[in-house]
């Protein structure tokens, strides 16, 4: 039942927020602009490539998550 009820809820709210018209406070907003799109495209890039292909990143931290288990398990012998 909770799950359903969750569910129902959710739609409610993503009609409401996506799909609603802009209160009148949120109706003076402005669009984004060219400059804040780009960086907003590097982010999501930067995202999905890190999703996608995440092996330089973990290659990266591989060293220092190492130690940092010899260390903790060190600490619980």
């Amino acid at each position: 039942v909770g799950v359903v009820l969750a569910a129902l809820y959710l739609l409610w709210a993503y009609q409401r927020v996506f799909h609603g018209e802009p209160d009148e406070a949120n109706s003076s907003f402005k669009e984004i602009n060219a400059k804040e799109g780009m960086l907003m495209a590097v982010f999501v890039a930067v995202i999905l490539v890190t999703g996608i292909y995440p092996k330089p990143m973990l290659e990266r931290i591989e060293p220092s998550v190492n130690s940092f288990i010899e260390h903790v398990e060190g600490q619980t012998k």
